[in-house]
């Protein structure tokens, strides 16, 4: 959707995209693929742990978007501060591009891919874990220190279904709880556990993550140091969780426990 609209300059109805994008593509490139890996034998038709992973994927999204909302309305707005001029200097420079909403929002599904993609049990107890680590910090952070964006009022570009579709999203998402981005942490969590199926799935999934990290800039939504916090608490989270995994024996005795029954 943002190359049809950013390359071929072409602009789509709301009406009939709100049905296609959510439902009807994913879902039909979803039975394509599972049709296609099934021919080729790449997938067991079953799987025992399958149930615990599909409760588990709705709960943590919806620690991260329930969390994130709730925080915001908690929030008073008088607390959120702009970021000091001298740490926002470069900022300024970025262009505002309601095209890049399109990228903005591919979090979402980036976010429950892991859960769909990876097979190994280890793998996303890992990214569960990490996932509830990360977003615990950030909201302790956002609750203590709400920093807040001066986005503009309204998105105005050149394409009618983007400025609709981030007009949503500003309307919906308040313009504080910014440092550090959770949208940019989530992609990269996300693609670093990706990456430890299939290097080359992985290596899409890190650039779709570096992508959000420019939208979120781009969409206003962001100062480049919250993109850069977000993805570095994901990469730290990421390996702490690595060297935890690796090394259960210098863990207390519960988390011992706990990272031996999650290992495959």
């Amino acid at each position: 959707m943002f190359f049809l609209i950013k390359i071929f300059h072409m602009d789509f109805s709301p009406d009939l995209m709100v049905i296609l994008i959510p439902a009807v593509i994913p879902i039909s490139l979803t039975v394509v693929s599972i049709i296609i890996e099934l021919l080729n034998k790449k997938i067991p038709l079953t799987s025992p742990s399958w149930v615990l992973w599909a409760v588990i994927a709705p709960i943590l999204f919806g620690l991260w978007a329930g969390g994130y909302f709730l925080l915001g309305w908690l929030t008073d707005p008088a607390r959120a501060a702009l970021l000091p001029p001298e740490v926002a200097r470069f900022d300024p420079f970025i262009p505002f591009d309601p095209d890049f909403v399109f990228l903005y929002l591919a979090v979402y599904p980036l976010f429950l891919l892991p859960f769909f993609y990876c097979k190994s049990n280890s793998t996303l107890a890992r990214l569960a874990i990490g996932y509830f680590a990360m977003l615990t910090v950030s909201y302790v952070i956002f609750a203590i220190w709400p920093v807040q964006f001066p986005r503009p009022p309204e998105a105005s570009g050149q394409t009618y279904f983007a400025n609709w579709a981030l007009n949503i999203v500003y309307g919906q998402d308040p313009p504080w709880n910014c440092l550090p981005s959770t949208h940019c942490a989530v992609a990269m969590l996300s693609a670093l556990s990706i990456a430890e199926t299939n290097r080359k799935m992985g290596t899409w999934a890190v650039l779709t993550a570096l992508s959000i990290a420019l939208s979120t800039v781009y969409t206003k939504q962001h100062y480049i140091v919250d993109a850069l916090s977000g993805i570095t608490i994901a990469v730290s989270t990421y390996f702490l969780m690595q060297w935890m995994w690796r090394s259960p024996q210098k863990m207390p005795k519960m988390a011992q426990e706990i990272i031996r029954s999650m290992q495959d």
